[in-house]
């Protein structure tokens, strides 16, 4: 289902659009703005340019990941390259999870190349650091596949990578939504805007119970888990209590990856060409 030889392919496009490099440059150059940042506190210096440097380089590698997945797909469409990879002996869904997989593995370089940056900034806890980046693997791991997706659906490069980018804002504040919800409502409006958050919440990753830069610091027990706001979403909570959270990290990574796949390859067996 997965060809070697087309995961070589988009990785060698990868590099020839030096991705890696470019995103190697930006990380370095983030990691210099937080330790200078750092240097300006007044106490805790190591602390806040860790905190500070690893919320940045997040936002700075999935920002990458989208970008490059989106462009590249809307490319291969444009110039027709999809139509000549088809043509050869590789079926439809064995282009897409071909695809799917290359892109995880790029956000997993990618997401290695954070986690050791952010250990080279100060002396974060080690567990943590490690619970840490591989939460960051799964999450860059779920939005190249949705940026894969909407790639798919849209026509546009630039539409998809904001339908992406929209998709990933929502998964990291969906738990502050949540807890504002459980609030008694004001109004009938606000009740059913509730009900439909906590509906939305199923079928949305948690991305704000990963990757939370106090394990950092404190290390994952320390920092107090991952329950900031104990009403945002029952169902996620009791999942982290049942699974424990390298549980409920590798349960999101499969069960986001494949729905997304699955509506990908939906649409993608119905396309004409």
């Amino acid at each position: 289902m997965i060809s070697k030889h087309l995961v070589k392919y988009v990785l060698t496009a990868a590099a020839r659009d030096k991705l890696m490099m470019t995103l190697v440059l930006m990380i370095l150059m983030g990691a210099a703005v937080a330790v200078f940042m750092g240097s300006a506190s007044v106490n805790e210096q190591g602390s806040f340019a860790l905190v500070f440097g690893a919320g940045g380089l997040r936002f700075l590698g999935v920002t990458g990941v989208i970008l490059f997945c989106c462009f590249y797909i809307r490319r291969c469409f444009e110039n027709k390259e999809v139509e000549f990879l088809l043509s050869r002996p590789i079926s439809r869904l064995c282009f897409l999870f071909s695809h799917a997989a290359a892109f995880s593995l790029l956000a997993f370089l990618i997401a290695l190349a954070i986690t050791g940056t952010v250990f080279m900034l100060g002396r974060p806890d080690l567990p943590g650091l490690a619970v840490w980046g591989a939460s960051l693997a799964v999450e860059f791991s779920i939005m190249a596949v949705a940026a894969l997706f909407f790639s798919m659906v849209l026509s546009s490069a630039a539409g998809s990578a904001l339908a992406t980018l929209g998709f990933y804002a929502l998964s990291r504040m969906v738990g502050v939504l949540l807890g504002i919800m459980s609030l008694p409502p004001g109004n009938w409006f606000f009740a059913v805007l509730g009900s439909v958050m906590k509906m939305i919440s199923i079928i949305i990753p948690r991305l704000d119970m990963m990757g939370q830069t106090t394990w950092l610091v404190y290390g994952v027990e320390g920092s107090g888990g991952v329950k900031f706001m104990p009403d945002a979403g029952a169902s996620a909570i009791a999942m982290l209590e049942h699974l424990g959270l390298t549980g409920f990290i590798a349960l999101q990574g499969v069960v986001f990856v494949s729905l997304l796949l699955a509506a990908a390859s939906y649409d993608f067996m119905r396309k004409q060409f």
